[in-house]
């Protein structure tokens, strides 16, 4: 019997990118989880038909719009495969169940070396929907078995809150620039000049009588003049003052109260969860 690829050869030729059309890591899919009450299977061992140890779920593959899980990706054993490195193939859940009791993924009609035979596939590569039918009913059944499940997913939305800062603009006071008059006493010397009058007595010669001369009294009056300092005061520009403003820039530390949702996984009996958080 000849194993269906369940992807086309090719399809981890382009890294990077993670889902194409409905097909997705739950990884990838920060608001996604496991239906509630559904076997989370991320972290439990595959094992054969045959009890031998094949490898471990690393991840379910989600097909977002039925929200129903679709492949497993498994990561092989290097012990039982002799694998010189990491490996992951897609495991269809129609070729899988889960065992009745551990916490385990058993292969059903697929061999070990048709496992190792799917192409690898590498987290984070594309994903082609549509190279595999959906599983039908009957196999959702038949992979969870006793355990119930129906391979559904729900989806989860996660609100914080985030601080936007915007800027207005408010007056923070004013400049009042205003000019005021004070006085200042100044002294100065200045040369003034003035005139003075000086009495000079000389005896007449002769003893010839000068004609007016008699004995009367008599009075002689002479202008003296002196300077005086005159004080004149006029206005006169000495410098101005400009006034203008500008922007300055600086830093003004905000602070707020933020609130944001988180999810708290309750896990109960043996279910086992390896949920990631992808920063």
């Amino acid at each position: 019997m000849q194993q269906k690829t369940p992807y086309p050869e090719g399809t981890n030729q382009n890294p990077g990118a993670s889902a194409i059309g409905h097909l997705a890591r739950l990884h990838d899919l920060h608001d996604y989880k496991v239906a509630h009450g559904e076997p989370h299977v991320r972290g439990w061992h595959v094992k054969t038909a045959d009890g031998r140890e094949a490898g471990k779920v690393d991840d379910l593959i989600v097909d977002t719009e039925a929200m129903q899980v679709r492949y497993l990706d498994v990561e092989l054993d290097k012990k039982t495969f002799k694998l010189d490195e990491d490996r992951h193939v897609l495991l269809p859940i129609r070729d899988a169940r889960l065992d009745d009791d551990e916490d385990e993924v058993v292969l059903g009609a697929m061999t070990a070396d048709q496992l190792t035979a799917l192409p690898p596939y590498r987290p984070g590569d594309a994903i082609a929907s549509g190279a595999m039918p959906p599983p039908r009913a009957e196999d959702t059944q038949q992979f969870y078995g006793k355990r119930g499940g129906t391979g559904g997913v729900q989806r989860m939305t996660l609100s914080e809150e985030e601080m936007r800062v915007g800027k207005r603009e408010k007056q923070a006071g004013e400049v009042d620039v205003h000019k005021s008059v004070e006085s200042e006493h100044v002294s100065k010397r200045v040369p003034v000049s003035h005139e003075e009058v000086s009495v000079e007595r000389q005896p007449v010669s002769g003893d010839t009588p000068r004609a007016g001369s008699r004995i009367a009294e008599d009075e002689v009056r002479i202008p003296v003049s002196a300077e005086e300092a005159v004080v004149e005061k006029r206005t006169v520009p000495k410098e101005e003052v400009v006034i203008r403003k500008k922007q300055v820039q600086g830093e003004q530390n905000v602070e707020a109260d933020l609130k944001k949702e988180r999810v708290d996984v309750d896990r109960s009996g043996g279910a086992k969860d390896q949920d990631k958080r992808r920063h």
